[in-house]
């Protein structure tokens, strides 16, 4: 068994998961993107190096020419299966092409549960509709995009669910009491607990309205609000802080991720706001799994794919409220920070459940729907 995987490029958070599938079906590799995505943080590391990897992008190629190679490359390689992420317009195209020409397996690989409403992707949505009908299994981040997906007419059974898991190794890692108390020094925390925004600074990601909820709370009750991230609106949101009076929030501009656990150690909660607008909505939200790995208890808008897709169950493990709603966040916020019992329930819930999203569990869809397409064939 021979498969080919095209995506755009290999995140950090992929490697572990790359290996596996590397190992379990002799998959080889095919990044289409040199990494300059708005939604990637450029100073990110990138994984690769270790796998067989088809260098779409040697010398510099443009778009076309790499388009070109992995055209040449899907036509003349004999690959049993080929599994396409959805990340890249045109290459999906290209790799559906290829496998109806050559009537090769495919499968694709999807955390999309809401369809942009811009006029470029209404015209184009019977065409991405008919690719997920058409494919031979599809592979999914969680619940809500396979819920997504079968109201879109594509049969259940196709439906592979692979939960998108960060590295628990990287974000589990002890962070000692001395170390706490030099953070919160730096920051002049005092005595306020501490909250934690991760995540670019756009629109979509909802900062604009949890600085509305922490301005909602009564001066003495808000948090340190540290937020961890760059991005367009760095001015906008500083601004609305000194015209509020926000005196507790601090701005950091980049943590590296090999870092980002210490700070998921000093937080008492972390807050995912993201919103729905006409171009996003939040497919998963790692930093979800990241933050669960310390114990902090994740409030998140219904607008992240992990509220929705599995892994933050309201009030047992985490806290969900309705998007755009500062009002809603505001009481969150207060219910985690004031209420000392409920947030250390939450807190455990929330390390004993990351703790069986591993990137084994994860690979175990991508190798059921390899199996699954198999089987169909062999019975062909």
């Amino acid at each position: 068994m021979r498969t080919a995987l095209v995506t755009n490029f290999c995140p950090f958070y992929r490697v572990k998961l790359f290996r596996i599938l590397r190992e379990r079906l002799n998959a080889t590799f095919l990044f289409f993107s040199d990494a300059t995505e708005r939604n990637w943080e450029s100073l990110n590391p990138r994984g690769g190096s270790e796998f067989a990897v088809v260098p779409l992008h040697e010398g510099g190629a443009g778009r076309w020419r790499v388009l070109w190679r992995l055209a040449r490359h899907l036509w003349t390689a004999d690959y049993d299966v080929l599994i396409q992420g959805v990340s890249g317009r045109q290459a999906v195209l290209v790799t559906a092409c290829i496998a109806r020409l050559k009537r090769t397996p495919l499968i694709l690989w999807t955390g999309m549960w809401h369809h942009p409403s811009t006029l470029f992707h209404r015209l184009t949505f019977p065409l991405v509709r008919a690719l997920y009908r058409r494919a031979d299994a599809l592979v999914v981040y969680g619940t809500h995009v396979r819920d997504y997906l079968v109201s879109l007419g594509v049969a259940p059974e196709r439906v592979f669910i692979a939960y998108n898991t960060a590295d628990n190794e990287l974000y589990n890692r002890a962070v000692g009491e001395d170390e706490i108390a030099r953070m919160r020094s730096e920051l002049d925390a005092g005595a306020r607990r501490v909250a934690l925004f991760v995540g670019r600074l756009e629109r979509e990601k909802g900062v604009d309205v949890l600085l509305e909820a922490v301005a909602l709370m009564a001066p003495a009750d808000r948090p340190l609000l540290v937020v961890n991230g760059r991005g367009p609106r760095m001015d906008e949101l500083k601004a609305y802080c000194a015209a509020r009076g926000l005196s507790t929030v601090r701005f950091l501009a980049y943590v590296p991720n090999a870092e980002l656990y210490r700070y998921y150690a000093l937080a008492d909660v972390v807050v995912m706001p993201s919103r729905t607008t006409r171009e996003f909505k939040e497919p998963w939200g790692l930093v979800a799994n990241e933050a669960m790995n310390q114990g902090c208890v994740v409030i998140a808008s219904d607008a992240v794919g992990a509220a929705r897709g599995g892994l933050i169950e309201d009030g047992e493990n985490g806290l969900v409220v309705p998007e755009g709603d500062a009002g809603a966040l505001k009481q969150a916020l207060e219910r985690a920070l004031r209420d000392d019992a409920s947030r250390a329930r939450l807190s455990a819930a929330a390390r004993a459940t990351i703790a069986g999203w591993t990137y084994e569990r994860m690979a175990r869809g991508f190798i059921d729907a390899v199996a699954f397409v198999a089987t169909r064939r062999g019975r062909e």
